[in-house]
């Protein structure tokens, strides 16, 4: 396929990246898979990125630079707007694809129609920057690769690094592309994508080195915080479970009780709270009765594992399972 018909238009936008665009340029011109075209969004920089980008794209057809002076989500729209490949690969300006990353994407979603959205494993570097959170989170996004699994930590964390994704132009329309929330736009689109039905897995192999840095957007700007994302989950929360379903929450901890919180705001109504701690068993939270986790049944309502901790999230995860309980048809896990 020429470069006149790509098969996968990649959306770059970049912001002030001087010092690692040329890598991330890179990695993708070293691509196995050829028939791409990478459109690179300057997002308003004031240093030399704009140079790098210009230069890559005269001296490799497939890049093209086009320029975004709105909001981070603008660039994002604007790209994928200007894309001509029915498929959609996102790449930031400070990371590396494996030069394997398109080829494998592309023929899990060419071999497979009903998969709407791919990921991949990944690797965060550099090793020295990574605090402990950032490695169980690695690990954690790590482990979920099917669309079960996916689908169902949802509510959990984001499982999908936005830098990984691929996904079909036809579906981000469908459900209606990137959006402004005041919260992570990525994560917004893929509930919306996922909770709309579509079928996302990832190809388990480590294909997109993705980079640690106190300057990353995700650690800089407010939308990326733990509110912001808690208010996301919970904005698209009855999308998955409905809005007349009585919950039951397992879990009397911080994390439990802020979804209780939001929930009964909302005018859900909680049975019971259950808790294997046993001098928690017969208190009241928010007026709510705490019991024994045997009291637990899915015909008394749909069962939120809301605790922090991913140790006994999978435990809790396990012993409903355990009980013939199916994720997402009468349970989910929540943090």
């Amino acid at each position: 396929m020429s470069a006149e018909s790509p098969a996968v238009s990649v959306v770059l936008p970049f912001r002030n990246a001087a010092s690692t665009l040329g890598e991330a340029l890179a990695s993708i011109a070293a691509q196995s898979r050829t028939d791409f075209e990478c459109i690179l969004v300057d997002h308003a920089s004031e240093d030399s990125s704009r140079d790098i980008a210009e230069a890559m794209a005269r001296s490799d057809p497939r890049f093209r630079v086009i320029g975004c002076d709105g909001s981070f989500v603008d660039a994002l729209d604007r790209g994928v707007s200007t894309a001509r490949a029915p498929l959609i690969a996102r790449m930031d300006a400070d990371d590396r694809s494996h030069p394997s990353r398109f080829a494998m994407q592309l023929e899990l979603m060419q071999t497979n129609a009903d998969i709407g959205m791919t990921s991949c494993l990944v690797e965060c570097f550099p090793r020295a920057n990574l605090g402990p959170g950032m490695r169980r989170y690695q690990h954690w996004i790590n482990s979920l690769v099917t669309d079960q699994q996916i689908r169902n930590a949802i509510f959990v964390e984001s499982p999908l690094p936005h830098p990984s994704v691929v996904f079909r132009r036809s579906l981000y329309a469908k459900a209606g592309g990137y959006r402004e929330t005041d919260g992570p736009e990525d994560y917004d689109l893929w509930l919306r994508m996922i909770l709309g039905g579509a079928r996302v897995e990832k190809v388990p192999a480590v294909l997109l080195e993705w980079r640690e840095s106190d300057r990353r957007t995700s650690r800089v700007d407010p939308r990326y915080g733990k509110d912001r994302f808690f208010a996301t989950k919970v904005r698209h929360f009855p999308k998955a479970v409905g809005t007349d379903t009585p919950l039951q929450i397992w879990g009397t901890g911080p994390t439990a009780r802020r979804w209780a919180r939001q929930l009964l705001s909302l005018g859900y109504e909680i049975r019971r709270f259950a808790d294997v701690i046993e001098k928690r068993v017969g208190r009241t939270v928010q007026g709510i009765p705490v019991e024994s986790p045997a009291a637990i049944d899915p015909d008394h309502g749909f069962v939120l594992a809301a605790v922090g901790l991913l140790g006994a999230r999978a435990l809790i995860e396990a012993e409903l399972t355990g009980r013939g309980m199916v994720a997402g048809r009468d349970y989910l896990a929540v943090a």
